[in-house]
């Protein structure tokens, strides 16, 4: 019996549940697996399961999912829209394989199953009973124990009728929209106060030594990113909601903020904006582990105390690669942390002391110069132990003149234009063809 497999609900028009990081091997897996269910579902339609036929690819497929389950401890495999997510990651098919996988979801979704979720290693009879649900012998869906003769225990099939109903629901908020952006609007202050919770429950663990894995904050991202769409000065407004006490948690959730509603500006897609915000999220986490005195201190830093603060990055450099796995992501992840704390260039000034042009130092990438910019626009709007809150067109103002050789200049131009909350896209033609190959 398939005591540990349990079918899930298809999922073809939700994709928020799902923003994991990218994972190469895992990607392997996937790929393999989701290629062996197309098989056994296509040879299930002219052979029945227990056909000597079956035996290797039911072993194949055994193997590759307690493999996965192996490493990562449960397999939930769903399909949304024309695409299968396995433990909340997207699975990137080639383009051979598409009509495969196509096929692969309308069988599933003629039996109203939506993928399924293990916790335990699986079993060649547990493979078996799920295959029999495709079988060419069965005309009718699965009910929500299975099938009569073959009873999946511990399975819930979730029917499509019941999907059907929360979509119609859907589409009646789009009738009332108004309705709908208040709720829209109540659901980013719900999403900012989680961010916040978390954020600080993790800078706990870090300042004791224990950091907790920062993946959990994915799918904080993932809803910024969405809302980011329709709600963008709403979103930016939410940053000024600061706590002087917690300044490191609320600064952190803003930079969040602020970097994701920039980059949408600059042209980035979905995933990229998810990426940056999750690396924006923790980009300064390292500064907990500080003294209180030092970091609010009044006046100058001695060369000691400065030394001190500016380990506070590799900290939290520390903090990354102590989490499961290295992956292309995670790299990515390190090399921004670093860089966002560079400057960008040395300024060239005349006579006057007044900068007219800016020298780049290095090739930085195009995370690290956003974040560096949201950086230090919300620590200027932020009140401090040692000074007031500088307005907005003051801390533009400071970051354009005294502080412009730490930021690329062509994108804090942008940046300023952007903050003024303009109703359309703010970037002109010559630049919106800017390159983004540093991300």
């Amino acid at each position: 019996m398939a005591e540990n497999l349990k079918i899930t609900q298809a999922q073809q028009e939700n994709t928020s549940d799902f923003g994991r990081a990218h994972s190469e091997k895992l990607q392997a897996l996937a790929r393999g697996m989701v290629s062996g269910l197309y098989m056994l579902v296509r040879s299930v339609k002219m052979y029945d399961p227990d056909n000597a036929v079956f035996e290797k690819p039911l072993t194949q497929l055994q193997d590759i999912i307690n493999q996965i389950i192996s490493k990562e401890g449960r397999l939930e495999l769903v399909g949304v829209k024309d695409s299968f997510y396995l433990n909340g990651m997207l699975v990137k098919v080639d383009l051979n394989s598409i009509e495969n996988q196509r096929y692969l979801l309308t069988e599933l979704r003629a039996k109203d199953v939506g993928g399924f979720t293990l916790t335990k290693p699986v079993t060649l009879p547990e493979l078996k009973n799920f295959v029999w649900i495709f079988s060419k012998e069965q005309t009718a869906t699965a009910e929500e124990d299975g099938l009569a003769a073959r009873k999946l225990l511990n399975m819930k099939v979730a029917k499509f009728s019941k999907l059907r109903e929360k979509l119609s629901k859907e589409a009646d908020k789009l009738d009332n929209p108004d309705d709908q952006k208040v709720d829209r609007k109540k659901y980013a202050m719900t999403v900012y106060a989680r961010a916040v919770y978390f954020l600080t429950k993790y800078l706990e663990s870090v300042r004791a030594g224990k950091p907790l894995n920062s993946s959990k904050a994915l799918r904080i991202i993932q809803d910024f990113v969405d809302i980011s769409y329709d709600q963008k000065t709403h979103f930016l407004g939410m940053t000024t909601m600061k706590r002087e006490a917690e300044y490191l948690v609320y600064h952190q959730v803003n930079v969040a903020l602020i970097s994701i509603v920039f980059g949408s500006e600059l042209g980035l897609t979905k995933p990229q904006l998810r990426d940056l915000g999750y690396i924006a999220l923790f980009h300064d986490a390292g500064m907990v582990t500080i003294p209180d005195e030092l970091s609010t201190k009044r006046g100058a830093l001695t060369p000691d105390e400065k030394a001190l603060i500016q380990k506070a990055p590799l900290i939290s450099v520390r903090n990354i690669l102590m989490e499961k796995g290295f992956t292309r992501s995670t790299l990515l992840r390190v090399v921004t942390t670093f860089e966002h704390k560079a400057d960008f260039g040395t300024a060239v000034r005349d006579s006057r002391g007044n900068i007219q042009m800016i020298i780049p130092k290095t090739n930085l990438g195009v995370y690290a110069k956003i974040i560096a910019i949201a950086d230090a626009y919300d620590a200027l709007t932020s009140k401090r132990p040692y000074r007031d809150a500088y307005g907005p067109e003051v801390a533009l103002m400071l970051m354009w003149t005294e502080m412009r050789s730490k930021f690329d200049p062509e994108l804090l131009q942008i940046f300023m234009r952007v903050m003024a909350i303009q109703p359309v896209k703010v970037l002109s033609k010559r630049q919106q063809n800017m390159s983004l190959a540093g991300v």
